[in-house]
């Protein structure tokens, strides 16, 4: 038996894929981020009759990185060509997405990279068919999906089968997703956006807490001291309350590197993930700060129109004690002196 040796080629193509939210009449699935490695490999041996140079197979390996809970879990297709034979098993599992990464064009787009990478290969490669599961012939809706996709790339299926038609590497097509919503951006620049992102909008909401805060005591000061009103007119507004320190910078990330082990390209994905899921919690906690100081804004309107309404309310039992008590002292004097 010939030992093979695997050599990973060095370069890995690296995307960040943000699946946008999706709000439908029975349920809402939230923003999720993705990071997707593209990796080539290829085994070598002896040289031989059978293999001249030694090229025994020829992979290309693309895996998805998603966020579950704690943990990062992944999800993998492979594509591997076979020169001798001069074959191309173009998917060497069934080609399924989970259902949650459904109805946004991911399908379209990983089809999309894997025929951009089989058009490299000589154009007389044979495609191995496609073999799809029965449950696509019994489900209308999951036939549907994958007639587009698959025929988008030029595969045929005779009726009934679940095998493709023949085909050569130079007919594949790229497939053209109907309704895509994904944004793909390569790792380094998204990592470097996120992390600017992410300082900006912390700085954002450190101002907002403090304003609200500044707010919230102006509109104490006013309930309890109206007459303040009039001083606050003259001085202005109080000052917005000051921050001891704005929160420090998100921790440097690490990209995967080649030679880094599977959990280490796993940790470092699962970092950026975090970044990215952080950053969308910021910009929701921003919009939740403005409501509350559009809030705010609304009652310190109204105090300051009407500093002293609230006086009224607040001392309205003390007021009717001491105008009926006025009231019945008059009454005695008035009757003395008469």
């Amino acid at each position: 038996m010939t030992d093979f040796v695997t050599r990973t080629v060095m370069d890995k193509t690296m995307w960040l894929v943000t699946l946008p939210k999706i709000i439908t009449n029975n349920s809402t699935r939230q923003e999720e981020n993705l990071v997707v490695i593209l990796s080539r490999e290829q085994s070598w041996g002896a040289t031989s009759d059978h293999f001249p140079d030694g090229l025994y197979r020829v992979s290309c390996i693309m895996t998805l990185y998603l966020a579950d809970t704690e943990q990062t879990k992944t999800q993998t297709f492979t594509a591997i060509y076979w020169p001798q034979q001069k074959a191309l098993h173009l998917f060497t599992d069934e080609f399924r997405l989970e259902r949650r990464l459904q109805g946004h064009g991911l399908g379209s787009w990983i089809t999309q990279q894997f025929v951009l990478w089989a058009r490299g290969l000589p154009p007389e490669t044979r495609v191995l068919p496609i073999e799809i599961s029965q449950v696509d012939e019994k489900n209308e809706e999951n036939k549907i999906r994958r007639d587009r996709l698959w025929h988008a790339m030029g595969f045929r299926f005779p009726a009934g089968e679940t095998s493709s038609m023949p085909l050569r590497a130079d007919e594949l097509q790229l497939p053209r997703g109907r309704c895509s919503t994904l944004r793909v951006e390569p790792l380094v620049s998204a990592v470097r956006r996120l992390e600017d992102c992410y300082r900006g909008l912390q700085e954002k909401i450190v101002q907002l807490e403090g304003k609200k805060r500044s707010q919230k005591q102006l509109i104490t000061s006013l309930k309890n001291r109206p007459f303040y009103h009039l001083l606050h007119r003259k001085g202005g507004q109080l000052p917005d309350e000051k921050c001891d320190a704005l929160p420090l910078r998100a921790e440097k990330l690490s990209l995967p590197q080649s030679g880094d082990s599977d959990l280490e390209v796993a940790q470092r994905a699962t970092g950026v993930i975090r970044l990215a899921t952080l950053c969308a919690q910021s910009q929701k906690r921003i919009l939740e700060l403005e409501r509350e100081l559009a809030s705010q804004s609304e009652e310190l309107v109204d105090l300051q129109a009407h500093p002293f309404f609230n006086l009224r309310d607040k001392y309205r039992g003390q007021i009717l004690f001491w105008g009926w008590g006025m009231g019945f002292l008059c009454f005695i004097y008035w009757m003395l002196v008469s």
